[in-house]
């Protein structure tokens, strides 16, 4: 799942909560309970793996990072920026940047949050075609981030 939907989730899931610590844990749990569903971006990755994956996942990362602080930017506008949210948005990405910062090194570096995270990742194994993934992503981003942001 792409951060930007990881970051609403966190957001969404952590918008009572007005402890930015809190919200950062919230966050980091969202994480692992979204990538649990079936999601339709494993073609990409796949696509990634095939030839200078490092790079590939930059520039995925780079597209992703800049739409967040988009998003992130229009719901501060219309919300006021919230410490809390900011964590719980920065709280959603550790997962996936203990995986990089793993794929970067060569070698397991994060043990048991790793492993979790490998485990749940679309843990009902449901491949979805790249399109309908991606499209679905995008849907559920928008959706989201406007009843975040519009609320």
């Amino acid at each position: 799942m792409y951060l930007i939907n990881h970051a609403a989730i966190g957001i969404a899931l952590a918008s009572q909560v007005s402890n930015p610590v809190a919200a950062f844990g919230i966050g980091w749990v969202s994480h692992y309970l979204a990538d649990f569903f079936p999601h339709g971006d494993e073609g990409v990755g796949e696509w990634a793996a095939r030839k200078n994956e490092i790079p590939r996942i930059l520039g995925i990362v780079a597209i992703d990072g800049m739409l967040f602080l988009g998003a992130f930017a229009w719901f501060s506008a219309h919300q006021g920026f919230s410490w809390s949210a900011a964590a719980a948005a920065i709280g959603s990405f550790v997962p996936d940047i203990m995986w990089g910062l793993e794929k970067l090194a060569g070698r397991k570096l994060f043990g048991i949050f790793e492993r979790l995270h490998s485990w749940n990742h679309n843990y009902f194994k449901i491949k979805l075609p790249v399109f309908a993934g991606v499209s679905l992503q995008i849907m559920f981003a928008a959706a989201l981030w406007g009843w975040l942001t519009l609320r």
